[in-house]
């Protein structure tokens, strides 16, 4: 005997009949309906390639490799999807950026009786593809009932897939759920032909000309070295007036054109996705030289990718370079400072100011450790603090930002 008609079960079919990508969910907090529902009558193979359901933080931080400060927001829905799509592109490398999606749900509900008056009720939901970032928020009314809002949540994320695929979704208010908003919809477009490249680890880097007329795509990264062996790199979170000063003193000091650099992955951060990169790519806007995006997370990463270059960092920077943690050990330590040699890779350190207010460098004989101090005389050239000295911090700006920056 067949099932009665459904209108959820009738449209996850429809979204393994159509032509189109496979995903890999990741819904924390709520939504985990959809699982069953793309599984629950069979052929979820031609959608699903994987789900998983981070409930605890530690499980949550794992997937992204990184703490994304806040667990419930837009960003963190977006870390989600971007760290679903590149897990899809690791399951199915055949399929290459165009064949996979990602999706991302983070949200707050309902959590019964005792429950602290006035607590939000929130979804955050984004979506991944080699081509776009989409990012979908959803404001429920106080008071609302657990298993409505888990409904609610769920169909949320199925219209999402259905979207994804070209398909009309069903209506997000049933009468008996209540109100929903959306709160807001964010959306970025790869701006760059090679980013999909970048992200399924088919291109190391990638290349932006930086002008009055704003950062042009180029295709720098497929022919020949990159434009300059002077880098500067950060998360430019957002770009301000010391890292331009940083930038045009190493280039006199240097004697060639300094490029920045933006990794799209960091040891301690959720990759960026490509509501991230327009924005911190927007922040070059009338400055002038290379902007150069890459997949190189760590300093090893980069020598690597860009053979006899000289970095240029900030005193915090070059202090955690050296730091063992990194590395797993001293030993291991001591290692890539042989291989950052060997690839004849140099750092000029920019100094600041601690709290008590002592102007910080990096001079050898200020480490104790003698093995430090001989990588860092042979590799480290320190600006000294009457050619420069800037007490502006991204972090502060952000702290002092009306909005949170993406």
């Amino acid at each position: 005997m067949n099932p009665p008609p459904d209108p959820v079960f009738d449209l996850a079919r429809r979204i393994h009949e159509a032509d189109g990508s496979k995903a890999v969910i990741y819904a924390s907090g709520g939504g985990t309906e959809i699982f069953p529902w793309l599984l629950g009558r069979g052929g979820g193979s031609a959608t699903l390639l994987g789900g998983r359901i981070p409930y605890d933080p530690a499980d949550f931080h794992a997937i992204l490799g990184a703490d994304p400060g806040k667990l419930v927001d837009s960003r963190a829905a977006r870390g989600l999807a971007m760290a679903a799509f590149r897990h899809g592109l690791k399951l199915r490398p055949d399929l290459g950026p165009g064949g996979v999606l990602g999706i991302g749900g983070t949200s707050k509900l309902a959590s019964g009786p005792n429950e602290r008056p006035g607590r939000s009720h929130e979804i955050h939901l984004a979506l991944q593809t080699g081509e776009r970032t989409f990012a979908r928020s959803i404001a429920l009314p106080q008071g609302g009932d657990r298993p409505a809002q888990e409904r609610i949540n769920a169909l949320a994320i199925l219209n999402l897939l259905a979207e994804a695929k070209g398909l009309a979704g069903l209506p997000i208010r049933p009468d008996d759920l209540g109100m929903v908003a959306e709160t807001f919809a964010n959306a970025a477009s790869c701006n760059h032909p090679d980013l999909p490249s970048l992200l399924g680890g088919e291109t190391p880097w990638l290349a932006y000309r930086l002008g009055e007329s704003g950062p042009t795509a180029t295709s720098d990264s497929r022919f020949g070295p990159p434009p300059t062996r002077l880098v500067l790199p950060g998360s430019f979170r957002p770009l301000h007036d010391g890292h331009l000063r940083m930038a045009e003193l190493a280039s006199e000091l240097l004697g060639e054109p300094c490029a920045f650099e933006l990794s799209l992955f960091h040891p301690e951060k959720p990759p960026l996705d490509y509501v991230s990169i327009a924005h911190r790519i927007k922040g070059f806007e009338n400055v002038g030289g290379w902007l150069l995006l890459t997949d190189a997370p760590t300093y090893r990463d980069k020598a690597r990718l860009f053979p006899g270059s000289t970095f240029v960092v900030g005193y915090d920077t070059a202090v955690r370079i050296i730091e063992p943690r990194w590395y797993g050990g001293l030993a291991a330590r001591d290692a890539m400072f042989d291989e950052l040699e060997a690839l004849q890779t140099r750092f000029l350190v920019f100094g600041r100011v601690d709290a008590s207010g002592r102007f910080r460098d990096l001079s050898a004989e200020s480490f104790e450790d003698q093995r430090v101090a001989r990588f860092v005389e042979r590799t480290t050239r320190v600006v000294a603090e009457d050619q420069f000295r800037s007490d502006l911090s991204s972090t502060s700006i952000r702290l002092g930002a009306e909005v949170d920056l993406p």
